[in-house]
């Protein structure tokens, strides 16, 4: 018998689609449809970004859904996430106002997510991404501009 068989080891695939069938049957019944519908193309969307593995990824959200997509939700689409990809359980947690963290909120597992040293990491991990993400948008803008386009 394996670790999946005896309930040791993470849940299998049928495990974890019936896990998320039945939080998104909950969500169904809890939030405003177009809310749902919000989740579920975001799902569509991060499950094919770097954030699948381990990266950070901004959301493309027009006006209107960056105003559905309260901090509730962005809680839901983590714990949705999660309970697709994740083969062991994770909480949320919010990494604080930290300038490059603020309002972020990411999966943990339980035993990390009171862990200082383990968010502080975290967080400076987030930050050195935003930094090498805004030079490089600053490179390209340079580059635009010395090649007669406009950035």
């Amino acid at each position: 018998m394996d670790r999946e068989q005896d309930g040791t080891g993470p849940p299998g695939p049928s495990e974890r689609t019936e896990r998320l069938r039945r939080y998104l049957g909950e969500l169904q019944e809890r939030i405003d449809p177009r809310a749902l519908e919000l989740l579920l193309r975001l799902l569509q969307e991060v499950s094919s970004s770097p954030a699948a593995r381990g990266g950070t990824y901004e959301l493309g959200m027009g006006p209107e859904e960056k105003e559905l997509f309260t901090p509730a939700l962005q809680a839901e689409l983590l714990v949705l996430f999660g309970l697709l990809t994740a083969g062991e359980e994770r909480v949320v947690v919010d990494l604080g106002d930290s300038p490059h963290a603020r309002g972020m909120k990411v999966l943990v597992p339980p035993d990390q997510a009171g862990d200082a040293e383990f968010l502080a990491r975290h967080k400076s991990r987030v930050a050195a991404e935003a930094e090498r993400r805004e030079h490089d948008r600053r490179e390209v803008e340079a580059i635009a501009r010395a090649s007669g386009m406009e950035p």
